[in-house]
């Protein structure tokens, strides 16, 4: 069934990532490569806010611009979006202003599917302010209980791509220490890890599966996208301002 499926960056990436708009290319070719047939992926991000998005204060700085955003794809009639950020920044809220576009948060679906296909999974991640917003956020996912831990590469997320051989070290040390706490599969924390496609070396080194969060959004965005597979409002209802006619702008009055 042909699809539209936007990849939705919460933070002008682009202006500070040293490849500029060349990586959004990239990720829209790899992205592409991994749909199924049927399936065009394509790349937008917003023009302002966090270019990279590493604590929790960032996540709320996105909010804004991405929920605007996503209600201009739902205008132009996507199927469905997946949120360019691992943390899943305010899905909660995204959820909320949209009713027709299926919207994924790519950490959220990387938990449960590791929890489908072990009993304990771990998350290598970013740096150490990220470990507390991912616990929070394993948390939100009723998952708590199967989290074995959280590992950092010490590695900025613009700086991914400088040193992809250290990286690789890092991460497989990281995945090591978390295996050796019980873990029985490893989730990459990271989107610009995940586009690095660090899964399979990590997977010969330590043994256990590792899931993709890029590969994880998309097959959940597509599969949702089939069969209709939207949120639910009941949970989720449209901001009651909004229902009654205002725009995400009039939310906010500025004196």
């Amino acid at each position: 069934m042909p699809m539209r499926i936007a990849y939705v960056l919460p933070g002008p990436l682009s202006l500070r990532h040293p490849g500029g708009a060349k990586e959004l290319q990239r990720r829209q070719e790899i992205l592409q490569g991994w749909a199924a047939p049927g399936t065009t992926v394509v790349v937008r991000q917003v023009t302002e806010g966090p270019p990279s998005i590493e604590s929790a204060y960032e996540e709320y700085l996105s909010l804004a611009q991405t929920a605007g955003l996503l209600q201009q794809l739902q205008g132009e009639g996507f199927d469905a979006a997946v949120i360019g950020c691992f943390g899943d920044p305010c899905l909660d809220a995204l959820y909320e202003v949209t009713e027709q576009l299926v919207v994924v948060g790519p950490g959220d679906a990387s938990f449960h599917l590791a929890a489908m296909v072990g009993e304990s999974f771990g998350v290598v991640t970013v740096d150490d302010g990220i470990v507390g917003p991912i616990r929070r956020q394993v948390a939100g996912s009723g998952l708590a209980d199967r989290l074995a831990g959280v590992a950092v590469v010490e590695t900025p997320v613009l700086e991914m791509s400088d040193d992809v051989g250290e990286l690789v070290g890092r991460a497989c040390a990281g995945a090591r220490q978390l295996v050796d706490r019980g873990a029985d599969t490893i989730v990459l924390g990271c989107m610009s890890m995940a586009f690095l496609d660090l899964g399979p070396l990590i997977e010969a080194e330590v043994g256990v599966p590792v899931v993709n969060p890029v590969q994880a959004g998309l097959m959940t965005a597509e599969g949702r996208a089939r069969f209709g597979l939207r949120h639910s409002k009941r949970a989720y209802p449209l901001p009651r301002k909004v229902a009654a006619g205002a725009s995400l702008a009039d939310l906010y009055v500025r004196a």
